[in-house]
């Protein structure tokens, strides 16, 4: 079996041909098909996409009109996902180091209780402290991980899947991991995730351009609601198991909730918190 790499696209016309073009010295010399998830672009993602895809025939491009990750990890995992020695999902802004697809398979390897392995960050202002993270919480980075052929078995055995319109992805997948894929308040199954220092990636570290400036925005909004999904979501999973999982996020906020959760007390977070809030009680 080969190496199966689910890229998430989702206007990444500038960066993605960086990504597709560092696959094969990440890979080396392990042979990998690509599924790429052009998810809700706006942009001429798709596009380059399928002008990349026509160029290499182990690319096969998924074109799904929701600008939404968790639901094309879903629609990956449940309905695309091939029988591989492993899964690597990495987003199409980063470029994986030399050997990080290599590295994250053979950690998958000589950790067969393992259900995913996490890559850390060489590049970003606080990557030190975001790769410390990675190791002593066993959390994962949606940036760049792998999962075992047998952890997505699992996913699709149990119907497990992610809320539709989740933010942070990658921590909702990590607390699952850690549960055993049970939910609840036992997340100390810590041999579930391992840590691969051999596997690294880089991405382009926002600047004072217009368009970063924009994308920062953007980011604070992502932020802001995932604090908000943080302190619903894993209370209800603690609760209740992974039966407790909604089908789209959105569901959880519930009016009584959202009154009861306060703005982070700082100068950025404070105001993009309360502008969160407003949004959140307008969708019931």
């Amino acid at each position: 079996m080969t190496v199966s790499v689910c890229i998430f696209a989702h206007n990444e016309e500038r960066c993605l041909p960086e990504c597709i073009g560092a696959l094969d010295a990440a890979a080396g010399d392990e042979p990998y098909e690509v599924h790429l998830m052009v998810n809700g672009c706006t942009d001429n993602t798709a596009r380059v996409a399928r002008s990349l895809g026509a160029a290499d025939q182990r690319i096969t491009i998924q074109e799904l009109p929701v600008a939404d990750k968790a639901n094309a990890w879903n629609d990956y995992v449940h309905r695309i996902a091939p029988q591989a020695n492993a899964h690597i999902f990495i987003d199409g802004d980063v470029q994986p180091s030399d050997t990080a697809i290599s590295a994250l398979a053979a950690k998958l390897r000589d950790h067969p209780s393992a259900y995913a392995a996490a890559a850390l960050p060489a590049s970003g202002r606080s990557r030190k402290q975001w790769a410390t993270k990675l190791f002593m919480d066993r959390h994962l980075s949606g940036n760049l991980y792998a999962m075992s052929n047998r952890a997505l078995n699992l996913f699709r055995e149990r119907s497990i899947r992610l809320p539709f319109g989740a933010k942070g992805e990658d921590g909702v997948l990590a607390y699952l991991l850690l549960t055993n894929l049970k939910g609840g308040e036992d997340d100390t199954h810590d041999h579930r995730i391992v840590v691969s220092g051999d596997a690294t990636f880089e991405f382009h570290t926002l600047g004072f351009r217009a368009r970063d400036v924009k994308a920062y925005h953007r980011r604070l909004i992502r932020y802001s609601e995932r604090h908000f999904q943080k302190k619903v979501l894993y209370t209800l999973l603690k609760q209740g198991g992974v039966k407790a999982m909604p089908d789209n996020i959105y569901d959880i906020y519930k009016p009584s909730i959202l009154a009861r959760i306060s703005p982070r007390f700082d100068p950025v977070n404070y105001w993009y918190d309360l502008a969160t809030r407003r949004r959140l009680s307008a969708r019931r």
